[in-house]
């Protein structure tokens, strides 16, 4: 499994040993539908645990992009709040290993170079596993990005493992 995680659009993919894509999306919370943080940290995990339970028997290890990028210390620690909810409810509740990996790394895994950039890893993902439409970092309904990462990020994530 892979995540992608943000408080507004956590992009989720189930992928195989044969990086067959089992299943992708994305979680998306607007932050006036609820009211706290907390309610809205815990929305996501709970949504993650029943993908985790649907898919158990397919899901040996989750992987998690490991590096958030904002200018905003606030922000940064929104996201540590959530990885940390969501790797505790991973491990303990859900006995499954977790592994973390910078978006370099799995640019490298993908591609051959950590200095590739986002969309050249979401073409590789549309010529090889699945093709979700055009790759889009804009918000809104058509924004592919993080479910891209997120697809990435397991196929990273399961070659990885095989070494």
């Amino acid at each position: 499994m892979g995540l992608d995680l943000s408080m507004t659009s956590t992009g989720y993919s189930v992928v195989d040993n044969k990086e067959n894509v089992i299943l992708s999306g994305k979680i998306e919370t607007k932050k006036d539908k609820f009211e706290s943080e907390d309610e809205r940290i815990n929305y996501i995990v709970d949504e993650i645990k029943n993908i985790i339970k649907k898919y158990e028997n397919k899901i040996e290890l989750v992987g998690i992009e490991n590096q958030f990028i904002s200018s905003r210390t606030a922000t940064i620690m929104v996201l540590r709040k959530l990885l940390g909810a969501v790797c505790r409810m991973v491990y303990k509740e859900c006995s499954i290993k977790t592994v973390y990996l910078a978006p370099t790394t799995v640019k490298k895994i993908i591609t051959g170079s950590g200095r590739a950039k986002k969309d050249e890893v979401a073409k590789y993902i549309q010529e090889n596993c699945i093709d979700i439409g055009e790759y889009s970092d804009k918000t809104g309904k058509k924004k592919t990005s993080d479910i891209y990462d997120a697809i990435g990020i397991a196929i990273a994530v399961g070659r990885e493992a095989e070494c």
